[in-house]
């Protein structure tokens, strides 16, 4: 039942955000501070319990290093995605009004399917083998990568049946991530452990760079007003009292 469960926690807040997105027009002003909110969320929830968790095995130097290529992976997938993982919808519509940006579509997949590898841990010594902190990480984070994808396919592609589909695709990019490592795992891939271990730092690091880029460009000349400083903090003790 757990593989279930954690694939519903995982579709379940995109379908939703999407319903809501394709609904209504959301304010710029609350999705910056969502932004603020799932930043300082996913950088506390890094520093706080994934970074430790991933320093837990003897290869430090190694982890160390995925970490950082990680943070390296993310600079390239957002050559593609132009930040739409940071929740950036204004970048595109120059460049793109007669079609619809595959590129960033790509990267956004990429991105989705890389963070779902590291939730399933066949070596975990508590009850369970999934990381439901990272799935709550996760799915705070996607709050706002959903609303700035919609709007963005609302902006450049006017079938709807099809901003359907590719709402259907975003939402199942993480679970194919998950289900990917869970299989591979269960049928003993040879040296999953080291990979597991890759894969879970290489995670830490696309956190790192997407929560600090949020960080520093949610306020305007980068200046906080009361509100997202607020969200921030908000952000920090949920992910003190979860993790």
């Amino acid at each position: 039942m757990n593989p279930v469960l954690a694939i519903i926690l995982l579709i379940a807040p995109i379908l939703i955000a999407g319903a809501v997105a394709f609904s209504i027009k959301v304010n710029q002003t609350r999705l910056r501070l969502i932004l603020a909110f799932s930043a300082a969320y996913l950088f506390s929830i890094s520093i706080m319990h994934m970074l430790p968790e991933a320093f837990e095995n003897d290869n430090v130097k190694l982890t160390g290093l995925f970490i950082v290529l990680g943070f390296i992976l993310q600079v390239l997938m957002d050559t593609f995605s132009t930040g739409i993982e940071h929740g950036h919808v204004h970048l595109h519509s120059h460049s793109c009004q007669k079609q619809l940006p595959v590129g960033i579509i790509i990267g956004l997949f990429l991105h989705s399917f890389l963070e779902g590898l590291p939730i399933y841990d066949v070596n975990a010594t508590e009850s369970s083998n999934i990381n439901y902190q990272l799935i709550l990480g996760l799915d705070i984070h996607n709050l706002p990568i959903t609303i700035a994808f919609v709007s963005l396919l609302k902006e450049h592609e006017k079938n709807f049946a099809k901003n359907i589909v590719l709402l259907l695709l975003f939402s199942v990019m993480t679970p194919l991530g998950y289900l990917a490592s869970y299989a591979l795992q269960s049928f003993g891939f040879q040296n999953y452990e080291l990979y597991s271990q890759a894969a879970y730092s290489a995670v830490i690091g696309i956190f790192l760079h997407i929560s600090t880029s949020i960080l520093f460009e949610t306020g305007e000349h980068h200046k906080y007003n009361i509100a997202k400083v607020f969200a921030m903090a908000c952000g920090i003790i949920s992910a003190y009292f979860i993790s």
